[in-house]
């Protein structure tokens, strides 16, 4: 009798064990599968980081131009904030790349280049530096934001993966960047036009 009533607390005990271990099991995998799934970027995506990587390399070009040659504070002002914004955007797109095993370009393309080249060649005098570097921040930035949205509009942001949901954060953010460019480019054509402060505001309003 003893040897009946021992091996059925050894079944017993077996069985317990067992379902304990399949339920870990069973979370184990369930938390696997939800990593698995935003771990996963679709090829379209991983191409569009790159051309991500070579906007942010812009931006960082174009606000060290703005620092080094401006002749307005607002321009260098305005150039180190793009350029604390740009560090940040590549930092965190360079940790997101090695988390989804995508390699980011270290250069830009050929038309981005010469957009820089151009700026570098004009002469910081009467302004006009400044305002063909407030024309390229104005066009890059424009681009930028339209590629951006345009990668974004079949995305759903409940269901998105953690580069569309940075993607969407950094274009708002990019977005502002451009429109503080254009009141500042504003700015200086008032200037230069000789019409005063009450002026443009009685314009605007």
């Amino acid at each position: 009798m003893k040897k009946y009533l021992i091996a059925a607390v050894c079944l017993f005990l077996s069985l317990s064990f067992s379902a304990c271990d399949s339920g870990n099991k069973e979370e184990v995998g369930g938390n696997t599968a939800e990593v698995a799934s935003d771990s996963m970027l679709t090829e379209e995506h991983q191409e569009h980081m790159m051309t991500v990587a070579r906007y942010i390399m812009l931006q960082k070009e174009l606000a060290r131009l703005a620092l080094e040659k401006s002749e307005t504070q607002n321009a260098k002002a305005y150039g180190q904030d793009l350029m604390n914004w740009a560090n940040t955007k590549q930092s965190e797109l360079q940790e997101m790349a090695q988390t989804y095993g995508v390699t980011l370009p270290q250069q830009m393309e050929d038309s981005q280049t010469k957009h820089i080249d151009d700026i570098a060649e004009v002469e910081a005098k009467n302004y006009k530096y400044d305002e063909e570097l407030w024309d390229t921040i104005k066009d890059a930035q424009r681009d930028a934001v339209e590629d951006f949205d345009k990668a974004l509009n079949d995305v759903d942001e409940a269901s998105g993966t953690a580069y569309t949901l940075w993607l969407r954060n950094t274009t708002k953010e990019l977005r502002a960047h451009l429109e503080q460019a254009a009141a500042y480019d504003l700015e200086l054509k008032n200037r230069e036009g000789g019409i005063s402060e009450q002026i443009v505001e009685d314009i605007n309003n």
